[in-house]
């Protein structure tokens, strides 16, 4: 498929669009346009292309979105697309001086979030009482340190989410673990707020990010 759609797609494209970047993984493609005129010529033009190859375009992923930033600030119906894993869309950064600014940039998709989410949910945390904190941190590290040097890649704050996500999951192994932390969700949490502070470094997600757990 992938040789395929070089001669389809790539070459194609770099003959008859050498004006416009694009990228390209397996069958999915972002072209980079500098109007809506261009980019709505583009896409007839790649869709004619794509069914004399035998193939269609996605009828729902396939769509002209404007890349909204705080120097385009014009309204249009799409501003956010997704792409290996990563949501394009405006976002609220800071700029190297320290001011808040908008502009155009991915960040970990919320279909990304929820399997990363399922995935932890199959670890079954809270019922591996009989392992130790280190020991679920020995488990677990090798699959959170590869989720955030991928998706940590950009706008790193998008990664929060399963952060928190985490160490909920934690605190309901603390409450199991330990008989008079059972009702006692703050206290649970205080006591992986207390593990945090003394081994900083024991859990990969823990590393990444300064939120406080709870």
């Amino acid at each position: 498929m992938n040789l395929f759609m070089h001669y389809a797609f790539d070459v194609w494209m770099q003959r008859h669009f050498p004006q416009c970047p694009f990228a390209r993984y397996a069958d999915d493609a972002v072209v980079h346009c500098r109007s809506q005129e261009q980019a709505q010529e583009v896409m007839h033009a790649i869709a004619s292309r794509l069914a004399e190859c035998g193939l269609t375009m996605h009828p729902e992923k396939s769509k002209i979105v404007y890349c909204k930033d705080r120097s385009r600030t014009q309204t249009y119906p799409n501003v956010t697309f997704t792409f290996l894993g990563f949501q394009f869309r405006p976002r609220r950064v800071l700029t190297r001086h320290g001011q808040v600014s908008t502009s155009f940039v991915p960040g970990v998709s919320p279909d990304a979030l929820k399997r990363m989410r399922q995935t932890v949910r199959g670890w079954r945390l809270q019922r591996q009482t009989s392992k130790s904190l280190f020991e679920l941190a020995e488990r677990c590290n090798p699959t959170i340190c590869g989720w955030w040097n991928y998706y940590g890649a950009f706008h790193r704050t998008a990664m929060h989410e399963l952060s928190r996500y985490l160490d909920r999951k934690l605190v309901r192994w603390v409450q199991r673990k330990y008989k008079t932390l059972r009702r006692h969700k703050r206290c649970s949490e205080e006591w992986l707020r207390k593990m945090r502070q003394a081994y900083p470094r024991e859990f990969a997600h823990w590393q990444y990010q300064g939120k406080q757990v709870g």
